[in-house]
């Protein structure tokens, strides 16, 4: 997957705890997921298909816009040098134009996409093995060796984060064309300061979704595509394994067990493998399940 860069790493920072690295892996070292082959190959289809749908989204910048940002940019940079100031006035000045031309062609632009970045951090593990962890978290901390416990907790991520940055083009358009004054009245420091809080406005946005839910629905989809009258000890396996990864969502903190969705999704699945022995009639209550699905893959994103 193509994944963008930000200037000046705007969205992105690293911590490396060398010394817990080996603590750090044993979740995904030990973690033994119960699904079977066929349905993680499933399940994994669908959160490249999710990641996919997210990268798309991310290609929409509008152009104009973004060109105009990366001549502020080089503005800035140009600055920082000595006797530069005319070639900095020109890239401003050409900004303005890209911003100009952007917004006669659209004068309702608000936030306008400018950069963005999709990452997955995967997790293999059981709700047994996540109770485990959070155990020995929980002990840890009790004996004060907080560095340790966040080198456990730190690979305890199962989802994909989306993050996007946009431009106010209500107020950024407006505040280069008071820089670019600035410098042709010959006040550089005034320029600059102007800039600095302008780069400032640049909103970002940050989504999780978690992957267990994703999971969740791709296995429930696979459930409703079975001849039910045929495969019932199937349907009860894709139910089992749905229910588990809900179960591992709850037990990392991307839900919550006391919250309604939560509540209904269980309710439902239950309701399905009675009906799957019973009458079989199910393809309604699995289109309601998927619903619930998607509802509490809405509530659990979180936006920053």
């Amino acid at each position: 997957m193509k994944k963008k860069q930000l200037v000046n790493s705007l969205l992105m920072v690293a911590l490396v705890i060398a010394p817990y690295a080996q603590a750090a892996n044993t979740t995904t070292e030990k973690g033994k997921n119960q699904m079977s082959a066929e349905q993680t190959e499933k399940s994994n289809e669908a959160v490249r298909a999710h990641e996919k749908e997210q990268d798309a989204l991310l290609e929409t910048v509008n152009q104009g816009v973004l060109d105009g940002y990366k001549k502020v940019l080089n503005a800035m940079k140009l600055l920082a040098k000595e006797g530069k100031e005319k070639e900095s006035i020109k890239a401003l000045q050409e900004a303005t134009g890209k911003f100009d031309i952007a917004l006669a062609a659209d004068p309702s632009l608000s936030l306008v996409p400018i950069d963005g970045d999709v990452s997955l951090s995967t997790l293999i593990t059981t709700p047994a093995l996540v109770k485990e962890e959070t155990d020995a978290v929980i002990g840890l901390l009790k004996e004060h060796r907080v560095q340790a416990a966040r080198a456990v907790l730190e690979p305890m991520k199962d989802e994909m984060v989306i993050i996007n940055a946009y431009l106010p083009m209500g107020t950024y358009p407006d505040a280069i064309k008071l820089a670019t004054k600035y410098l042709v009245d010959g006040k550089k420091i005034d320029a600059l300061a102007t800039l600095d809080t302008t780069l400032s406005t640049i909103v970002v946005k940050k989504a999780i979704v978690p992957l267990a839910i994703i999971r969740t629905e791709s296995l429930l989809k696979t459930a409703s595509e079975l001849d039910k009258t045929k495969n019932k000890t199937k349907a009860h396996e894709l139910l089992d394994a749905a229910h588990e990864q809900l179960e591992i969502a709850t037990l990392l903190g991307y839900t919550n067990k006391e919250s309604k969705a939560y509540e209904e999704m269980k309710a439902q699945i239950k309701a399905i493998k009675k009906e799957i022995d019973g009458k079989n009639v199910v393809e309604k209550m699995y289109d309601k399940v998927r619903a619930s699905v998607k509802n509490l893959m809405g509530k659990e994103k979180t936006q920053e």
